[in-house]
């Protein structure tokens, strides 16, 4: 994988997320610079950063470094990765809605 395919990565999820290189160095306690490089593909991102920069930004790992075709499979990853931080009325109230939309019964548990 190319160093700038990650930091393309990081900058378009960084940009979806409306947040400044330095508002992301301050909220994964790296430098402003770091993340810069990062982007840039000057710099490779520590196991530890690059945890905290995907946490952050919501941005799946597996995704930048095994792509494939555009499908439902990423909006689902998305998806799972915003609920898995919901809290339980919030994911009642999700699977009613995603019910609702589909004419399927909510009484499943």
């Amino acid at each position: 994988m190319m160093r700038n395919e990650l930091g393309n990565a990081i900058r378009n999820a960084r940009m979806e997320k409306k947040l400044t290189q330095e508002k992301l160095a301050e909220l994964v306690n790296i430098s402003p610079v770091h993340v810069k490089q990062i982007e840039a593909g000057t710099r490779m991102p520590s196991v530890e950063v690059l945890y905290k920069i995907s946490v952050t930004l919501n941005l799946s790992v597996d995704d930048v470094f095994f792509p494939e075709e555009p499908s439902a499979k990423e909006m689902l990853g998305k998806i799972e990765r915003v609920l898995r931080i919901c809290t339980q009325h919030d994911l009642r109230v999700v699977y009613a809605t995603a019910c609702a939309l589909t004419d399927t019964s909510t009484n499943e548990s």
